[in-house]
């Protein structure tokens, strides 16, 4: 029994190592590495920029950066001054458009409503002002009356006069009798006062008159009047500008960046933080660099600068410097390193991208390498250099 046991496990451990062997032969055999898998995206790599000398910078003096690329207008938020139901949009993303081209159009039943009231307003203070001058000469033949009834009330009185006077030279009894003499006292008094009537009616016809006559200056009544119209007038300016303000328009020659609104939505009046459109003049595109702060004393502003596609680092960007924005901001265009701090302020730089570049699309970041100076420049004034460049 115990011989048994032991050409048993002289047999196991003789198998072992027989398959101990043809394994090592095998993995001999297929020593065939893996080929290396290549990234899905190239990262980025140095620029070398070359000097007046044709000679190749060291990476030590240039600046890295990201870059923004952005229209030469930069964006333009689109928005509207009154809030509606969109009843139509005229554009698409991607569509070139002319200053004052419509891009879309608000519900505008109750602004073409008010427009038709607002007219009709009008109307009824030219129709007043018409009526209102149309009682002048009326109003002419009235004093004309008032007068003539002044000036017979006045004869009237001279003849009363008369008949007083010479009744007091008279003795009472013997040639004229006291009732006459009292008929003729009675006869001066109501000339009198019907001369004073005429008076009062003739000042009355004057003073109506001069509400409506404008010979000698404008009236009360006119001017009331004109006033009325003129008011009307701006209220049919209003509602017109209203009504037009329910077609939004391209503020200026560019392209359609991007559209948010559908029709049958509700466009919100005012800043939103999701504008309605987005327009910007896409020839030329310029490239926003973030400059770190602590790369600012090594820049120079005018400094050679390329920049790089992400996924195609070989496809290289020729740039053109415009302007230097003077006020250091806080960094908001954040590329996601562990490094990266969120309060670090930057100085951002625009540049202009050459025609025959490698095609970038507006809001695409790029890789930018720009050309530092070993000796800042004494002028680092960038508002005084932006000027003298324009």
């Amino acid at each position: 029994m115990i011989g048994r046991s032991t050409l048993f496990a002289s047999i196991l451990t003789l198998t072992a190592g027989i398959s101990l062997v043809g394994a090592i032969a095998s993995m001999s055999g297929n020593d065939n590495r893996r080929p290396r898998a290549a990234p899905p995206i190239e990262p980025p790599t140095p620029v070398l920029l070359a000097q007046a000398n044709d000679r190749a910078l060291p990476i030590g003096d240039r600046i890295g950066a990201v870059g923004l690329v952005e229209p030469s207008s930069q964006e333009m938020q689109i928005g509207t001054h009154a809030s509606g139901k969109v009843a139509q949009v005229f554009v698409e993303p991607g569509a070139s458009v002319k200053r004052d081209q419509p891009l879309f159009a608000l519900d505008s039943q109750v602004a073409e409503a008010v427009l038709a009231q607002r007219r009709g307003d009008l109307a009824a203070a030219q129709a007043r002002l018409a009526l209102a001058r149309a009682r002048v000469p009326g109003l002419r033949a009235e004093v004309e009356a008032a007068q003539t009834a002044v000036d017979a009330t006045r004869a009237e009185q001279d003849e009363g006069i008369d008949l007083v006077r010479a009744a007091s030279g008279l003795n009472s009894g013997a040639t004229i009798t006291a009732r006459e003499i009292t008929r003729r006292q009675n006869y001066l008094r109501t000339a009198e006062a019907n001369h004073k009537k005429a008076r009062a009616r003739l000042a009355i016809a004057r003073a109506n008159l001069s509400l409506l006559d404008e010979t000698e200056g404008v009236g009360a009544s006119i001017a009331v009047e004109l006033a009325g119209l003129h008011q009307a007038r701006q209220a049919v300016t209003r509602a017109e500008i209203d009504l037009e303000q329910r077609t939004v328009r391209a503020p200026a020659d560019s392209s359609v960046l991007q559209v948010n609104l559908r029709p049958g939505e509700f466009a919100q009046a005012g800043a939103l933080e999701q504008a309605l459109m987005v327009l910007g003049r896409t020839e030329p595109m310029h490239v926003r660099i973030d400059i770190d702060e602590a790369d600012i004393p090594r820049y120079s502003p005018g400094a050679v600068a390329t920049g790089s596609v992400r996924g195609r680092a070989q496809h290289r960007l020729k740039l053109n410097f415009v302007r230097v924005e003077p006020l250091v901001v806080t960094k908001r265009a954040l590329s996601g390193q562990k490094t990266e701090r969120s309060d670090t302020r930057i100085l951002q730089v625009v540049y202009e991208i050459e025609p025959g570049s490698p095609a970038v699309f507006i809001g695409q970041q790029i890789d930018i390498f720009i050309e530092s100076e070993h000796e800042p420049d004494k002028d680092r004034n960038f508002v005084s250099y932006n000027h003298r460049k324009q």
